[in-house]
């Protein structure tokens, strides 16, 4: 079986803030023995880094920040596996993202990281995607979550990066929450010229970001959504609150959206959700007979933590250099 020896958190955050943030901090902490995050906004200081030191992992002094410029996604999360601390080289990552917040699902994905065989590499769960307001879902996808760090890991890809090698995967029927298209209408074209800059597909023009609406941005994606009826994590609560005062009017236009939904749509996106339950379902019947998953007494206990020396914040100022960092620490708010 694994010699379970931690878990690190890898992040990326760049210069736009991320609403997102604060939650998806707290949603890894109970987990989670360190972290390390890369603010690659191309500052010493962000909106997004102070975010990041008021969280828990920061006031117990188990986080390393990273300050870049983007270059792309794989250089952005390569700065994180660079800058793990030697105590970690052998831990289990867990991969996330900025508007990817998790319930108590991640806990018991961790507990079965101690008794996996070690020709596993990596442990997947899936991903709802939001869109538009916390009220629709488009698509259920599965992601990434758990991978066991090695010094000859690397990723590559400037956008959907990938990591390798990567040999041996299994998939939980655990599932997150993506919030990644519950944004303002200009920010979700803004991302989709981003990411145009990074791969194919057309860029929004400056008028198309500027005059950007919920019709603009959604119409297509809510005629594949799903309401959703259950609960969000505990973690999102006060930022839901908040934004279903401040998004009122953009809400009730996201609803009225995907009223416009034919008979057609509504069939298919019925389909669409069944299949994503009976996917779940025969997840969690694999899971029950390979690893006894999540009912065996084992994974209730709590998981053994790794100790790091880490009297204060460490913060590196990096430069890549070759894919590599070259570090510099400095005081925190320096």
């Amino acid at each position: 079986m694994s010699s379970f020896t931690g878990i690190v958190a890898h992040l990326i955050v760049g210069r736009k803030p991320e609403p997102y943030l604060a939650p998806v901090l707290e949603s890894i902490a109970e987990v989670c023995d360190y972290a390390v995050v890369n603010d690659n906004s191309g500052t010493a200081h962000s909106a997004n880094s102070d975010v990041v030191l008021q969280s828990r992992l920061a006031r117990a002094g188990k986080l390393t920040i990273v300050h870049s410029s983007f270059v792309d996604f794989a250089t952005a999360r390569n700065a994180c596996l660079d800058a793990t601390p030697p105590e970690f080289s052998r831990a289990w990552g867990l991969f996330v993202d900025a508007d990817e917040v998790h319930g108590s699902e991640l806990q018991f994905m961790a507990a079965l990281l101690p008794h996996l065989p070690d020709e596993i590499d990596a442990v997947d769960g899936y991903s709802r995607f939001f869109v538009g307001s916390f009220d629709w879902w488009t698509e259920q996808q599965r992601s990434r979550c758990f991978f066991r760090l090695s010094p000859r890991l690397r990723w590559s890809g400037r956008i959907h990066e990938r990591l390798a090698p990567v040999h041996r995967r299994i998939a939980l029927p655990a599932q997150w929450f993506q919030y990644g298209h519950v944004v303002m209408p200009r920010e979700e074209a803004e991302k989709s010229r981003l990411y145009a800059s990074l791969g194919p597909g057309a860029a929004p023009t400056d008028a198309q970001v500027t005059c950007a609406t919920p019709a603009s941005v959604w119409a297509e994606l809510l005629r594949k959504a799903n309401r959703y009826r259950g609960h969000h994590p505990s973690a999102m609560a006060p930022v839901i609150a908040a934004m279903r005062r401040e998004r009122c009017d953009i809400f009730k236009k996201v609803d009225a959206l995907a009223a416009r939904q034919t008979s057609g749509d509504r069939l298919r996106n019925t389909v669409r959700q069944a299949n994503a339950l009976r996917l779940i379902a025969w997840r969690a019947a694999e899971a029950r007979l390979r690893w006894r998953w999540p009912d065996d007494p084992r994974y209730q206990l709590p998981l053994k933590r790794h100790q790091v020396q880490a009297p204060e914040i460490a913060i590196h100022v990096g430069r890549s250099v070759e894919g590599r960092f070259t570090n510099q620490s400095v005081q925190p708010g320096r």
